[in-house]
């Protein structure tokens, strides 16, 4: 009975079949990170979260996304108070920079995305998982135009493959 009723469990999150960098535009431009993803409660009861960052690290470069949203492109949702079970949720989430950030250009080099959520009832965000993402010289010159890169996860090695996707697409 305690399992079920009381256990709060954990959240959790499985590695993302898709990672991207790229920019919104609209009201301004500002740089963007999205994944898609399953989360999950090991409780029977499962957990509320209330709110979703990201943090990457860029050579000595760390800098934190921190408005959230869930969904579909054209269907995005402001994210807060999210319900997930133990049968879990699998969504579209999208990270952008506050609008009172400087702009922010992603270069060629070594990513660290650490992902974090805030559930009710807890003090302190909690990482949920850390990716790792190399952006190469190509991506890099297509990212600095504002395009946008679609990481794949290869099924093989378990890495990202990136590939470039422009605006005109």
């Amino acid at each position: 009975m305690w399992l079920t009723l009381f256990h709060r469990g954990r959240l959790k999150m499985t590695k993302p079949a898709v990672v991207f960098f790229g920019y919104d535009h609209i009201p301004k431009t500002t740089a963007k990170i999205f994944l898609r993803t399953l989360l999950f409660s090991t409780s029977a009861q499962g957990i509320v979260i209330e709110s979703m960052y990201v943090r990457i690290t860029a050579g000595n470069h760390t800098e934190t996304f921190s408005f959230w949203g869930y969904g579909e492109t054209n269907k995005l949702v402001p994210g807060s108070g999210l319900y997930v079970d133990k049968a879990g949720l699998s969504a579209n989430h999208h990270f952008v920079l506050s609008v009172d950030k400087p702009a922010y250009n992603f270069a060629e080099g070594d990513y660290k995305i650490d992902v974090y959520a805030k559930t009710v009832g807890k003090r302190m965000a909690q990482k949920l998982s850390t990716i790792e993402i190399c952006l190469g010289a190509e991506h890099a010159a297509s990212a600095s135009k504002q395009d946008g890169v679609l990481f794949g996860l290869s099924p093989e090695t378990q890495n990202y493959v990136g590939h470039i996707n422009s605006r005109e697409d």
